[in-house]
C-alpha cells in the first residue's frame, strides 16, 4: 500500500496526471448505434480527438464507450470486438499512456486492454447497484483471478465505489469502503465523480479522503471544468475530463481545441 503513490506517478509520469477521454460514437449493436457510421470514420474522427488532446498538452488518455448506453454488465462479444478495433487503430497515434473502460463490465475492461496494450482501467471491481442500468453485482475475486488468469496483472486498475446513476447497496461510507478496498484488493487507486457522468464529486469530500488515505490515488472521475479543475485538484491526483472540452459541451462531439488547451492551461497553473 505504502508503494500506490509511487506507481500512480510511474504509470502516468506526473503526479497529478490530467487524462483526457477518447469517447467512442455507439458501437454495433447498441440501441444508439448509427448504422450508417463505418469502422474508418469512428477511428477518423478518435484520432482528431486523440491529435487534440496530445497537442493541448494532455498527460494522459482513455478509451470510453458511453455511446454504449443503456449500458450492460456484461457486455456481447461484437462490443469487445468493435472497441479492440477501433482502440488499436487510434493507439497507433498515441504517444503518451493510454488506459480504457468498457462500460459497466469489468471482465471485458481488462481484455480489451491486454489487446489493446493498455497501462491502466477505470472500472468497478466490487459492489453490488441498482439503478438507471439494472442491477450490478461486482465479485473482485472473480475479476482479479481474471486479470492474473490473462496475463494482465501490469495493467493499473483505477475503482469506482459509489454507484453510477444508481444506489450502491452496501450502506457503508465512502471512507469505509475504500479502506476495505485498499486492505483487500489488488488496486492502483479509487475514482470518484458525481452521481452521474458530467456531475462533480463535492471538493470537501475528495478533500476528507485524502485526508484519511493520503497513501491512495485518487482520480476526479467526472465533472470536472475549467471553472472548478484548480480546486478539485488541490485534493485529488488526478482528473479524468471529457464532456467540459467538447464542442458545445456535449459529450456526443469531437474535442474543442480551444476549450482543451484552456483546461490545461488552468489545470497545470499555466496561466
Amino acid at each position: 500500500m505504502d508503494n500506490l503513490m509511487n506507481k500512480h506517478f510511474e504509470t502516468f509520469g506526473v503526479a497529478k496526471p490530467v487524462i483526457g477521454c477518447l469517447h467512442m460514437q455507439a458501437l454495433p449493436g447498441s440501441p444508439y448505434a448509427d448504422d450508417a457510421m463505418t469502422f474508418k470514420e469512428q477511428i477518423d474522427r478518435l484520432k482528431r480527438d486523440a491529435e487534440a488532446l496530445q497537442a493541448a498538452g494532455f498527460d494522459a488518455l482513455v478509451f470510453a464507450n458511453e455511446g454504449d448506453r443503456p449500458y450492460l454488465t456484461p457486455v456481447g462479444p461484437e462490443t469487445v470486438a468493435s472497441y479492440v478495433r477501433i482502440a488499436t487503430e487510434v493507439a497507433q497515434e498515441i504517444s503518451v499512456p493510454f488506459g480504457c473502460g468498457v462500460l459497466i463490465d469489468p471482465i471485458a475492461t481488462l481484455a480489451v486492454a491486454k489487446a489493446i496494450g493498455a497501462k491502466f482501467v477505470r472500472t468497478y471491481v466490487s459492489g453490488s447497484f441498482e439503478g438507471l442500468f439494472g442491477s450490478q453485482k461486482f465479485n473482485p475475486g472473480e475479476i482479479f483471478r481474471y486479470q492474473r488468469h490473462i496475463g494482465a496483472d501490469d495493467v493499473r486498475v483505477y475503482t469506482y465505489f459509489e454507484a453510477h446513476a444508481g444506489t450502491c447497496l452496501d450502506s457503508r461510507s465512502s471512507e469505509e469502503m475504500l479502506d476495505a478496498g485498499v486492505a483487500n484488493l489488488p488496486i492502483a487507486g479509487a475514482l470518484f465523480g458525481g452521481a452521474h457522468a458530467g456531475l462533480p464529486p463535492e471538493a470537501s469530500h475528495i478533500a476528507s479522503l485524502k485526508e484519511e488515505f493520503p497513501e491512495v490515488p485518487i482520480i476526479i472521475g467526472s465533472g470536472a471544468s475549467v471553472n472548478n479543475i484548480k480546486e478539485l485538484l488541490t485534493y485529488g491526483d488526478g482528473v479524468i475530463i471529457g464532456t467540459s472540452i467538447k464542442y458545445d459541451g456535449i459529450l456526443w462531439n469531437n474535442i474543442d481545441p480551444e476549450k482543451a488547451q484552456a483546461f490545461i492551461k488552468t489545470a497545470k497553473n499555466l496561466d
